[in-house]
């Protein structure tokens, strides 16, 4: 891409964007999808490269979008059908026609919003480093990116219903905890099945992961290795539930810790639909001032679609 005049002091050097319905790449601003795909001139390569390696560093960062049906949007408004719920006849006599029971479908209406993180090499920086600066701003860049979309997520899942739990670290004869986890994970687990879904997914912030590894109803567990804490990740297997992984993020960090919450839901029914829309990297150069950036933008929506395929614990930090 030729250099062009933006502004007064800035000229844009190059942009690409990712297409996340056909998984490329092409030269341009967001959108422009005929343009064809990347044209070998350096400028558009290095904005190539910065917006690849953000996305494949900010990919397994992105955890919470375990807990969503992700859409993929190309573009930045979309309207979708969801089928949610279908309901069965029950016993039938011979001869007797079943009823038609229509597929229930809701319509969501998609217009995403942007998530921007500005990456800037001075010149004097850049002549003095000793390592490779541009790398470090990109891992910063991909995890502030990640750690938007985790609490955009999160800011939906505290808006399920709730179940008023029990806590997992309260201790009033130690060593032995007062309640034991699994009974109000259970009635969270029963209400969701008891609306006709599946929970496959129960999201926990840092601290309540750390309460209930330790609660003493749980922790024999752990010494038996039924509980695998120590598994690569930060994603692990509910004990007696093996469908449902637990999510372990930070994103869900309340400055409060008795506001701590757990959420489990059904992330295929789904309870939570996450708009993907495309990613796009521009790289500028501001002469006078004496450095070079690139700006990255995500385009995403995270909305609650199905209530009944979700729920949020209370009450799990005291």
């Amino acid at each position: 891409m030729e250099a062009v005049q933006i502004g007064k002091d800035m000229r844009l050097v190059g942009s690409v964007w990712h297409n996340p319905v056909e998984r490329k790449i092409y030269q341009g601003r967001a959108g422009e999808r005929y343009r064809g795909q990347i044209v070998l001139d350096v400028s558009t390569i290095q904005a190539q490269v910065v917006l690849e390696e953000v996305l494949g560093l900010a990919r397994p960062l992105c955890r919470l979008r375990q807990a969503c049906r992700v859409i993929n949007i190309p573009q930045l408004t979309l309207s979708v059908d969801i089928a949610t719920k279908i309901a069965a006849q029950e016993k039938v006599a011979p001869l007797v026609e079943a009823e038609v029971k229509a597929q229930t479908y809701t319509r969501v209406n998609f217009d995403l919003w942007k998530n921007v993180t500005h990456v800037v090499l001075e010149d004097e920086v850049q002549k003095r480093a000793a390592h490779d600066i541009l790398r470090l701003h990109v891992e910063d860049a991909a995890k502030a990116l990640a750690q938007a979309e985790n609490s955009q997520i999160y800011a939906v899942m505290k808006t399920a219903t709730a179940v008023t739990g029990e806590s997992w670290n309260a201790m009033t004869t130690p060593p032995n905890n007062d309640y034991d986890p699994f009974n109000k994970i259970g009635e969270a687990i029963e209400a969701i099945e008891g609306e006709g879904y599946e929970p496959d997914f129960m999201a926990v912030p840092p601290r309540a992961w750390n309460a209930f590894i330790r609660n003493s109803y749980v922790r024999e567990l752990v010494k038996a290795g039924i509980v695998k804490v120590a598994e690569t990740g930060t994603t692990f297997t509910l004990p007696g539930w093996p469908g449902i992984q637990v999510i372990v993020d930070t994103g869900m960090t309340e400055a409060t810790p008795t506001d701590s919450i757990a959420v489990l839901g059904d992330s295929t029914a789904p309870g939570i639909v996450l708009g993907n829309g495309p990613t796009e990297s521009a790289r500028y150069r501001n002469e006078p001032c004496g450095y070079d950036a690139f700006i990255i933008r995500q385009w995403l929506e995270p909305r609650l679609v199905v209530g009944n395929a979700i729920r949020r614990l209370t009450g799990i930090i005291t």
